[in-house]
Order: C-alpha cells, then sequence, then structure tokens
C-alpha cells in the first residue's frame, strides 16, 4: 500500500534522525523515556523475543494464541515490509495514522531535538500507544540485537523472555563471531523471568548458559525442558505439564513448528488458563506476510502462469539461506528452481547464496537501491558458487522472463525483506 503523503513525509524526516555516528547505548532512549514519563512501565505482561532468525514468527505465534484465548495483545514488530504502520499492531490492527502522527509531535517534543535513533525513536512511540491502549499481554520484538537494544528497558510486568535462534548477523554492529553476538543478544535477560530458548546449535547453548549462569531466572530449553514434533500431520508438544495434540501450522518451513512450540511453551510459564482447542485455532491461525510466503493471488499472478509457483521469502542470512533450501527440496519433485534475488551490502552475500549452489538453476539479480550489492557483484559471486546468474533491472521484470522461459518453474524472491516488501506492495 502507499503511504498517505503526510505520513511519508513524517516517515522521511524520521529516517533523518539517526546520528552520523551511532554510539551503542541505552543512554538516549532511557532519557526521553524519563521525559515521557516512562509509558513502558505502564505495559502489563511483556514478553520480549530476541535473537537472529524466528523472532516474527514466534512473536504472531504468542499473539494469536493469547487472541484465541481471549486476551488482548499489543505487538511491537520490525521490520515492516509495506505499511510502516504494522510494526505497531494492537489486537491485531496496525496503529491509525493519525494517533501515530499525535504520538510523533509528542516524542518529539519530549526529545527537544538532542540525539536520539530512528529505532529509538519508534520503540518509544510503541510504549506511549501500548500504554495507552491498555492491553492484557505486550509483545516486543528486538530490534539488531539485545543488550544495547531500544527495548531493554526498566519494565515494572516483564513476565518472559524469549532467545529464538542465534547465528551471524549484523556483525558491525553486534561482533564478528558467534560468541561476541550470543552476548550481545543474552545482554536483554533481566532477573526475575522466565527465559525460553529455541533450538540453538551446541556452540551457542554453551554460550548461552555461561552468559545466563549468574541470573536469577527460570530456564527453559527446547529438547531438554520441552519438545515436539510431527505425526500424522498433526504438532505434538511436549513438557513436563503434560502432551498437547495440536494444529500444524499454516506458515511455510519445518522450522515453524519449533517457533510455535517456544510460543506455547511460553505461555504455559505464565499459568495461563488455556484452552487446548483455542491453541490450536492460534497456531493454525498464524500467518506473516514475506516468511516463505506463496503468492496465489494478487497482480504478480498476472507475470507467471498458473503452472509457476512464486514464492517470497525476506530471510537474508545464512541459516534463513538454509531454511529457505530445505524448504524448495521438499517441494521441487522434478521442477526447476530460479532465484529473484537482490540484498543489502551489510549481509553476507556468499553465505547466503552457498545454501542454493547445487539447487536452483538460475538466479536473476537487481539492486533494490543504494546500500544494496551491485548485480555485477552479485553475479561475480554466484558464479564463484557454480550458480548461473544474470542482471535484471527489476523483481517484476526477472519474474515475468523467468515465467515465459518455464512455465513449469518455480520462482523464488529472495534475499531482503526490502526487496520482499517492495514486491508484495506491487501485488496489492
Amino acid at each position: 500500500m502507499q503511504h498517505s503523503k503526510k505520513l511519508q513525509f513524517i516517515l522521511n524526516k524520521l529516517y533523518e534522525l539517526n546520528p552520523n555516528k551511532i554510539v551503542l547505548s541505552l543512554a538516549r532512549v532511557t532519557r526521553l523515556l524519563n521525559d515521557l514519563d516512562n509509558p513502558q512501565k505502564k505495559l502489563k505482561n511483556i514478553i520480549t523475543v530476541t535473537g537472529t532468525n524466528g523472532k516474527g514468527g514466534t512473536a504472531f505465534y504468542l499473539k494469536e494464541i493469547l487472541s484465541a484465548n481471549g486476551y488482548s495483545v499489543s505487538l511491537f514488530q520490525s521490520p515492516f515490509l509495506y505499511n510502516f504502520l504494522t510494526r505497531f499492531l494492537i489486537n491485531g490492527i496496525p496503529l491509525n495514522e493519525d494517533k501515530f502522527i499525535k504520538y510523533v509531535v509528542e516524542v518529539d517534543k519530549a526529545n527537544n531535538h538532542q540525539d536520539i535513533t530512528f529505532f529509538e525513536f519508534i520503540t518509544c512511540i510503541a510504549f506511549k500507544a501500548f500504554a495507552k491502549a491498555n492491553c492484557d499481554f505486550n509483545i516486543l520484538e528486538t530490534g539488531l540485537g539485545g543488550k544495547f537494544d531500544s527495548t531493554n528497558v526498566d519494565y515494572q510486568n516483564l513476565k518472559a523472555q524469549i532467545l529464538t535462534p542465534i547465528s551471524l548477523d549484523h556483525k558491525d554492529y553486534l561482533g564478528q563471531t558467534l560468541k561476541e553476538i550470543t552476548h550481545n543478544k543474552c545482554g536483554i535477560i533481566k532477573n526475575n523471568t522466565n527465559v525460553i530458548i529455541s533450538k540453538q546449535c551446541n556452540e551457542v547453548l554453551g554460550f548461552i548458559d555461561n552468559e545466563l549462569k549468574n541470573l536469577t531466572i527460570k530456564k527453559y530449553i527446547f529438547e531438554e525442558d520441552f519438545n515436539v514434533q510431527e505425526q500424522n500431520n498433526r504438532m505434538i508438544y511436549q513438557d513436563n505439564d503434560g502432551l498437547l495434540d495440536l494444529n500444524m501450522p499454516t506458515m511455510n518451513g519445518s522450522f515453524q513448528i519449533q517457533n510455535a512450540a517456544v510460543a506455547v511453551k511460553t505461555l504455559r510459564t505464565l499459568d495461563l488458563d488455556l484452552n487446548n482447542n483455542n491453541i490450536s485455532k492460534g497456531i493454525k491461525n498464524t500467518h506473516i506476510e514475506g516468511r516463505i510466503q506463496h503468492i496465489k493471488k494478487g497482480k504478480l499472478t498476472t507475470y507467471i502462469h498458473e503452472s509457476n509457483t512464486l514464492i517470497v521469502d525476506g530471510g537474508h542470512n545464512e541459516q534463513a539461506g538454509k531454511a529457505l533450501a530445505e524448504y524448495l527440496e521438499k517441494i521441487k519433485g522434478k521442477r526447476y528452481i530460479y532465484l529473484v534475488f537482490s540484498m543489502l551490502t551489510s549481509k553476507d552475500l556468499k553465505a547466503y547464496l552457498s545454501n542454493f549452489s547445487s539447487l536452483i538453476t538460475e538466479l536473476k539479480c537487481f539492486k533494490l537501491r543504494e546500500n544494496f550489492y551491485e548485480t555485477k557483484d552479485i553475479v561475480k559471486q554466484a558464479k564463484e558458487l557454480g550458480i548461473h546468474a544474470n542482471p535484471n533491472n527489476s523483481a517484476t521484470e526477472a519474474i515475468a522472463q523467468l515465467a515465459i522461459q518455464d512455465p513449469n518453474g518455480i520462482i523464488v524472491v529472495c534475499g531482503s525483506f526490502y526487496s520482499v516488501g517492495k514486491v508484495l506492495e506491487q501485488n496489492i
């Protein structure tokens, strides 16, 4: 969707907020929240979701399960695809434009021209909007990190904290190694909360254990304290409190069953009155755009044949690429797979594309905007990995060409939430 001219003008001004040099610190957001009378301390039943992959899916499973059980829920999510106001969901509805603008004015007045980053500013807007909404639960998805993330502030009613799978990403800000990144992610974990840990590699689990050893917390680890498996197209969840026979997630990717299990365990640690049928309903109802999403209707379908399969996925790191490649391997049969690709220069191009070297027939790449890889650099890297690659002017041009070239092919737009968001906006 197109933002109104008024909203887009305000967003453009907000994007300019970032200081020339971002110093990782909580001092700016803490100062601004104090000047706003600390709206975050008025929020009830807060759950934070931190990690590298699976944050959005896990947060949405939480939202849908709680909603299905009759609770009101606010959700602060990152990133957005094409409607900026979906960053702030109150009972599943994006924040009203007029209310958003009102909060921008209030937060800007309180900030009084002092240094603040874009994400810190909009986090303060989320706290103000959610305090006003007064929902039963408030789910906060972090941005880049944990330790210096603007959601890592003082709360009065923090109930649970989730660590989703941690891998290498945002190395410029979080560190060059898994150990450094895990240290940063774990920096958000506070005393006296339930900490639910998603499936991690053994190395990361060891780092997490070391980071949290001196905290007073209740810790629940996937495959140790709770587990899940698929049986006869049902999701069988189990922990010390018993076994649940639930609907399978409708979202694509084998990892979604793990995201759903983490959400279930998180809510079971809070001693809520949860109805099993409603838990099942919540899992089945969970859907997020841009995550291994099949496009079956909309303007994009005019570019392809009925026999083509068109998928969009915004994942942009090595683990996300691996999850997408595993899904494509599962569904391909005898068909050929083609990637329509664009990626930010801050991401590891080789690590992502290495997942597809023996899987795809061709890669068509485009440059979405500044700070994205040049097509010549993508083509060069792809060819070094044995991937046939060609440049294109846009995603839609590439989709149309591939559909003509192979009416039965699987066409996948991937590599960036920004480019996927642009494509989905064109599908409306």
